[in-house]
């Protein structure tokens, strides 16, 4: 039988016993490192030109290997979706413009370089949703083919209505497969992080609390609903407030 590409390790690492613990379970954190030979590589040759040299030299710092050849695949060096996304903004810096999609289509080295450049850097419209708006119709909607149907049954689901809606778009590629496995799920949510913190006294709360409200003011993500109910598309909406909710137990 044969495992799927993603179950294939990308590093084999040969021990002579497996460390133990001192209830003979395995010592996960006395696992040694695997170092630049245990990983999964092709015949090693040279990247060619100016483009594959500067993608090997990236690729080599963000997944911690010494050298990476032209034919060498970035996920079985070890890459995984969060340095995909890493990658794209160093790329972006560089003006090579390139979709996350088109990593996953051509994760070989020398394949992505000659499709590197290739994409147009996507020139973002102007939002057409201003402060005053009182209506929100398709046309205003540049980045989402929406029915007024449609974002009528957003509207909806926005405390405060069309006056708190500072913008309406569609999901990325990454956060399609966010909102799959979140749908997937039948008993709690992959993503849901929880944590508990203790606070000396209750004016050290209300700073923190404040503090995070802050954030959620300053930054558009931390504002962000996701809608895909009766839609033919998900959508995510901006929010121009969004109180924290605090609730006492």
């Amino acid at each position: 039988s044969l495992l799927p590409d993603y179950m294939v390790p990308a590093a084999f690492v040969r021990l002579a016993a497996l460390p133990l613990t001192p209830n003979g379970k395995l010592d996960r954190q006395a696992l040694p490192a695997p170092d630049d030979d245990a990983y999964a590589r092709t015949a090693y040759e040279a990247p060619q030109g100016e483009v594959e040299t500067a993608l090997a030299g990236i690729w080599a710092e963000l997944l911690g290997v010494e050298r990476v050849g032209r034919h060498d695949n970035f996920f079985e060096l070890g890459g995984h979706s969060l340095l995909a996304v890493q990658l794209m903004e160093r790329l972006r810096r560089l003006s090579l413009g390139v979709e996350v999609r088109t990593l996953f289509a051509r994760p070989v080295l020398c394949d992505l370089a000659a499709s590197l450049g290739s994409h147009d850097e996507v020139a973002v419209p102007a939002n057409l949703i201003g402060e005053q708006s009182t209506a929100i119709t398709p046309r205003m909607l540049t980045l989402i083919d929406l029915t007024q149907q449609e974002i009528d049954r957003i509207v909806a689901t926005v405390p405060g209505g069309v006056a708190n809606i500072q913008d309406i778009y569609g999901l990325s590629p990454l956060q399609d497969g966010i909102l799959f496995h979140h749908l997937l799920a039948t008993k709690g949510d992959p993503y849901l992080l929880v944590s508990q913190m203790a606070f000396a006294e209750r004016g050290l709360l209300e700073r923190y609390l404040g503090a995070v409200q802050q954030v959620v003011d300053r930054h558009d993500i931390l504002r962000t609903a996701f809608v895909w109910e009766g839609l033919s598309s998900p959508a995510q909406v901006v929010w121009r407030k969004a109180a924290l909710e605090v609730r006492e137990v």
